[in-house]
């Protein structure tokens, strides 16, 4: 058994001042984001202006907190016995219970919508999301990690993890038995190596929308993977006696995932496209497209 970094989950903690490191890591992957995204256009592979960035990221923030909190709600939300429900509760992002998958819908409808705004292609601003993106899921596992949260079934396995119970205050009250470190798994697999294989696709690939379709079905792909290490949602039951939900979900995903790719390949909109959502005035026959 590998022992556990008992790494404090509070970067800060002064009095009622907490400045987690969880918040910290996405607020980094934000950074990163941003960074890749204005160098994409610089290089001219974004067809966008750079100053539209700080906007899109915005946009993209609204999106990722209402998906995330709304699907949670609707597939994992399970209220308690003599809960309150208020006319807040389906967006109370402060209360925890957040989903993936929900984020990830939740940005994908923010690009489209951005992009049908700022009359830009959606498929482009996609295929930058998709280059941009896995620096913070990696960052945001590492996060998950250092929380001591998200983590996998027990196992015997040599490099097993027993995971600090804590409360509120950040005391550890126990220890868990040693665990798969899921999280670590997620941060490689949705991370490290999305990352290295978006990259080395982004100048081979000929149209637009070929990043994201295969981005979008490597992640459901790994983390249909990693599902089978990983400790299911307590309030969640198995389906077919071994399916989680999060599987479920990933099968969606990579049909998603797949059916982009064929898109891409039947519009045929090349990686070079105009920067505007718009005919080409040098090729007047040139369709218009989103």
């Amino acid at each position: 058994m590998i022992p556990y970094p008992n790494i404090s989950p509070d970067l800060i903690h002064v009095g009622a001042l907490r400045v987690r490191w969880y918040g910290i890591m996405y607020i980094l992957g934000f950074i990163a984001g941003r960074q890749i995204l204005r160098w994409l256009c610089r290089q001219r592979f974004l067809r966008m202006d750079a100053e539209k960035v700080d906007d899109f990221l915005m946009s993209l923030f609204v999106g990722m907190l209402l998906g995330a909190r709304l699907l949670y709600m609707v597939v994992y939300y399970v209220p308690e016995e003599g809960e309150i429900w208020h006319w807040y509760t389906p967006v109370a992002v402060w209360q925890g219970g957040l989903s993936f998958h929900g984020a990830a819908i939740g940005m994908f409808i923010a690009t489209y919508v951005f992009a049908r705004v700022q009359k830009v292609r959606f498929w482009n601003l996609a295929d930058a999301l998709a280059l941009g993106s896995p620096v913070g899921l990696f960052l945001g596992r590492i996060g998950n990690f250092i929380n001591a949260e998200l983590f996998g079934r027990e196992t015997d396995v040599p490099w097993a993890v027993s995971f600090p119970v804590r409360d509120w205050d950040g005391a550890i009250l126990g220890w868990t038995a040693p665990r798969h470190p899921s999280q670590i798994y997620e941060a490689i697999g949705e991370g490290l190596l999305a990352l290295i294989l978006l990259w080395f696709l982004r100048t081979r690939v000929k149209w637009q929308g070929m990043l994201i379709g295969t981005g979008v079905l490597w992640y459901g792909f790994v983390r249909f993977i990693i599902e089978f290490f990983r400790e299911k949602d307590a309030q969640m039951s198995y389906y077919m006696g071994w399916m989680t939900m999060g599987q479920i979900l990933c099968l969606i995903m990579m049909g998603v995932g797949a059916g982009m790719i064929m898109i891409a390949m039947k519009r045929r909109i090349p990686i070079n496209a105009p920067l505007h959502n718009l005919p080409d005035p040098a090729t007047p026959t040139e369709t218009a497209t989103g």
